[in-house]
């Protein structure tokens, strides 16, 4: 991933963490091993502070808005056991 990406991110922090309570994230390449979905652009795992529920909808879309690409959101608590491993691995933090 690219340095720009990184910044964009971490640019949005302040915000992830006031109007969501996303308290760390990160994110990582689609193309992990040979597990990988061609519509991919971004993966993108978050921590919270609590769940949001419905609110998570409204997250991953004000995130697509904001880095203007189509993102796949998780927690890491959501990631398959197969692969949690491997995707923590990988994940750059901001």
């Amino acid at each position: 991933m690219n340095r720009d990406l990184h910044h964009n991110i971490a640019r949005l922090k302040p915000q992830l963490e006031s109007k969501w309570g996303v308290m760390r994230i990160g994110y990582f390449d689609c193309f992990l091993s040979h597990h990988h979905n061609a519509d991919c652009e971004l993966n993108i795992i978050v921590e919270l502070e609590k769940p949001l529920g419905w609110e998570f909808f409204a997250l991953k879309e004000w995130l697509e808005l904001k880095l203007a690409m189509r993102i796949d959101i998780c927690t890491s608590n959501a990631l398959k056991p197969a692969l949690r491993q491997e995707v923590l691995e990988n994940t750059h933090y901001v």
